[in-house]
Formats: structure tokens, sequence, C-alpha cells
């Protein structure tokens, strides 16, 4: 957890080797989900439901590492830094971050509320002064929103630019509760998926709850999950096959290890979750050799499954 500390939710750093491994990946996906686990109301649109933002500063800044304006500079403050608040680039550019902030709070109401979007919303939403730069405040939060809450931002009718935000990845859960407001849980689930797969398809579950703790969500009930962490693991995403909870043969005193369940290879794939790691990493997803070949694997065994079922179903039908 080197930078842990210096990123917040998806701001992530492109200090990214090619050698980089795992640890580096949970510790910058770490600092992604540290202040998601924290947050709390600012505002309320229409409908009631309460902002999952509580200021700027909990939202994120994906690629780009716009800086945010301090409420006042500290004693210890250097000349090079106050001039940096008066530079006329520098306040543009903590503008443009306060608008990916302000959209990506306005897209997470808008996926609790299970509605579509338009541009002209988003425009609305920060501002026509700032319609220039609406294609890097757009890419900024739709990354953000992939990243941090495992949410993609789909275009459903470009004559109109409408979009519709669903779940990243082909996974079809996002564990909302319609008699509790919190945010989605498929971020959460990427990355316990992701820790699995890099650490070659089973991790202890000591791992996970040491996981929990560097990205804030530690025992007991979680304002921001709506849950307790561990059962949310162990409990509901084994329930809804996601992952498998399995007793280490032979251990004394008992442990257990996570996997992949039955569901997640249904819904999505090694190399999917590989790529997911890469982007957070800001690098190719063969920069990890020995993942990525067995991505590649995994792809071929589906076609060739793929292809074996279609066989199977045109000689039932007695067309092969």
């Amino acid at each position: 957890m080197d930078d842990a500390h210096n990123i917040q939710y998806c701001n992530l750093q492109d200090n990214a080797q090619a050698e980089q491994k795992l640890d580096n990946a949970q510790a910058t996906m770490a600092a992604a989900e540290e202040e998601e686990a924290t947050t709390t109301s600012k505002a309320e649109y229409g409908s009631g439901i309460p902002s999952p933002l509580q200021s700027p500063e909990r939202a994120c800044s994906p690629s780009v590492a716009l800086a945010s304006i301090p409420e006042g500079p500290s004693e210890e403050a250097s000349i090079r830094q106050l001039q940096a608040l008066e530079d006329p680039l520098f306040l543009l550019h903590n503008a443009q971050n306060v608008k990916v902030y302000d959209l990506v709070d306005f897209l997470l109401f808008k996926y609790q509320t299970k509605a579509f979007t338009t541009k002209a919303e988003m425009l609305e939403t920060i501002g026509r002064e700032y319609d220039e730069y609406y294609p890097l405040i757009f890419s900024e939060a739709s990354e953000c929103m992939k990243l941090v809450f495992g949410l993609d931002i789909v275009e459903v009718d470009p004559s109109v630019h409408s979009y519709v935000l669903v779940t990243a990845l082909g996974i079809t859960y996002d564990g909302m509760l319609t008699d509790v407001q919190g945010m989605p849980k498929t971020g959460v689930l990427i990355v316990v998926l992701g820790v699995i797969f890099m650490k070659g398809n089973y991790v202890s579950e000591d791992i996970i709850w040491e996981m929990l703790n560097n990205i804030g969500l530690c025992g007991g009930m979680d304002p921001y999950i709506h849950r307790d962490p561990r059962k949310l693991i162990s409990e509901e995403f084994v329930q809804e096959g996601y992952l498998e909870y399995r007793q280490v043969p032979n251990s004394d005193p008992p442990s257990h290890v996570f996997l992949w369940g039955p569901r997640a290879f249904a819904e999505t794939t090694k190399l999917k979750i590989l790529q997911f790691f890469a982007s957070i990493t800001k690098t190719h997803p063969r920069a990890y050799p020995e993942k990525y070949a067995e991505a590649l694997r995994d792809e071929i065994d589906r076609v060739e499954a793929w292809i074996f079922q279609q066989m199977l179903r045109l000689s039932d039908l007695g067309t092969f």
C-alpha cells in the first residue's frame, strides 16, 4: 500500500510498470474504494433519494489527476503551492474536476432510480458553460463509474444521445435492496473476483478480510454497503453463486478459501477481469504474461465448448 494514501477513489496514477504485479493493482483498487466506503448524503434529486457523494473530494478523477483546491493553505504551504492556486490553468482543471464529481453524483442517482439519461441532461448538470469540456468530463465520469462502482454507461439511442447504466463485465448482480438506499455492490464483487484470479484462482479468507480492511470495509454494519462486509462476501456472494467457500482439507484449525462460483464463470470471463485490473494500473493485460495466457486459454475453451454444444444441438435436430 505504498501509494494508498495518495489516491482517492479512482484517481489512478500512471506510474505502473510492465512487470507490476497484483500488489500494486490491489493498492490502487484499495485507494480507489477507500473513500467510497465512507460516503454520506450530500443532496437530493427530485425523487428524494439521497445523493451518495458527500463532497466532490469523495468522488474520483480517474486518469487526468486534476487537483482539488483545499479550503485554505496550511501554514506549511509553500510559495509554489500558493502560486499554483492562482494559476488559471490550475483553476480550470479544478473546475473540470468538480464537474466530474457532479456528473458521477448525478449518474449514480440515475442508476438508483433505474432511469435513462441524455447528453442534454448531463450538460445541464455540469452547466452549459462547460459544453466545450463535456467530452473530457463525460470520459472521466464514465471511467469512474466503471472502476469504482462496477457500472458501464451504454448509449441506447445515438440520435438523441440517450444512455443507461448497467452492471459491468457481464455481471447481472448489483446487490441493491429495494428497501435500502445504498451503492451498487458490483464494484466490490469485481474486486474479489479479480483478487481470486490474480492470486491463482483461489485465495484464503484471511487475504480477503485484509483486503476489506485496506479498502475501508471493516467488520460490522457498513454505512456504505448497508451490510456487514464479511457477510456480504461469505454469504451473499456465495448464495448468489458468484463465489465458492471451501474448507482447506486437513487444516487445523480449519481454514477456508474463496474460488469463483458457477455464476461468475457464466456471466464474465478471466480476460474481462484481467482487462479491468489492467485498466486500473494503466497497463495492458500482456503486462501479466502468465495470467494473460491463462485468460486466452479460457477464451479458447469457451469457444470450443460453444461449438461442441452447437454440434450437439444440430445433431439432435437431425441436421448434422
